[in-house]
């Protein structure tokens, strides 16, 4: 088993060499003086001395000798230093990107937002972090509330983004209220023409309602809203995604609640009609930004949450 034997001596070796110590090795054979590493390294001349004896006595070879112009490496050490460089130049890397990932210019963001809010106000929010923070990776997916809240859960992603008055446990959370939008009723002119705006429950309960998914905000928000006023759905269609659902009410299959901040286009363009049910009013949600406690978040995540409180300020100055 000689090859073996030889593989465990070497392994035996290698754990008495110091990193530190061949890194001390490398500055000397740069700078060419162990007083100088010395001075760069904020090291005593004697320190630097002690580190390359034991690196001697590790390897078996000695490293470094006195001669008439000082001390200096030997062959055997400008050798070793040599083989060593790549160390030195890694550590230094390491050092630079922490020193990134410290000031938030490194290091990688990941966001779950909800549907609505991954739309129609993250894209901003992305446009302007990766102006500010080039070296960051951004990773954001959308999914219902329910399924992003999940994903932070899982310590998937560092942001959630959500939509009330979806049910969690804040136990440990950190929320911070990041604008909102309105719950509207709409439908399709060609599905029926209605005398006003405002229309009493009677008139739209016999059409089918185009619903989103369970897990979604604005499903949770709207049937919320319909129980307290005692309304039962006796026909209904359940798609997955708010464009979906819009597509759909676009087409006249039914009416259905969509954001305020998803149907501007199609109200303007007449493809949609709004509607006012009398008992139930307005229908107002709040976005919430859900993490950890804003010290447990990577620089990078708590830079994202600084900057979206920023703009809001902003928005509200």
């Amino acid at each position: 088993m000689p090859r073996l034997n030889s593989v465990v001596t070497s392994l035996h070796n290698l754990r008495r060499v110091n990193a530190d110590s061949l890194i001390i090795l490398v500055v000397v054979a740069e700078t060419g003086s162990i007083s100088q590493a010395a001075e760069l390294m904020g090291f005593s001349q004697s320190a630097i001395s002690q580190q390359l004896k034991a690196l001697s006595i590790a390897v078996g070879e000695r490293l470094h000798e006195r001669s008439s112009h000082g001390t200096g490496l030997t062959f055997a050490g400008q050798r070793l230093a040599l083989e060593a460089a790549p160390l030195l130049r890694g550590y230094r890397a390491v050092l630079e990107y922490l020193a990134s990932l410290e000031s938030g210019d490194a290091g990688i963001v990941s966001i779950a937002a909800s549907n609505t809010v991954a739309a129609h106000v993250l894209p901003g929010w992305l446009i302007a972090y990766r102006h500010r923070y080039q070296g960051v990776r951004l990773r954001a997916r959308s999914a219902n509330s329910e399924a992003v809240l999940e994903a932070l859960r899982l310590e998937e992603v560092e942001i959630a983004l959500i939509e009330t008055p979806t049910p969690y446990d804040r136990s440990g959370l950190d929320v911070v209220d990041v604008g909102g939008d309105e719950l509207v009723l709409v439908c399709s002119p060609r599905l029926r023409s209605f005398a006003s705006s405002s229309v009493a429950w009677s008139e739209i309960s016999d059409l089918p309602m185009v619903w989103r998914e369970l897990g979604s905000g604005v499903r949770a928000t709207v049937e919320l809203a319909m129980q307290r006023c005692g309304y039962h759905v006796d026909q209904l269609f359940e798609l997955a995604g708010s464009e979906a659902v819009k597509e759909a009410i676009v087409a006249g299959l039914g009416v259905g609640f969509l954001s305020s901040l998803a149907t501007t286009r199609e109200l303007e363009e007449g493809l949609l009609v709004r509607l006012e049910l009398e008992d139930l009013g307005s229908l107002p949600r709040r976005f919430s930004l859900v993490s950890v406690q804003p010290e447990l978040l990577s620089v990078p995540a708590r830079n994202f949450r600084d900057l979206v409180e920023r703009s809001l300020e902003a928005v509200g100055g």
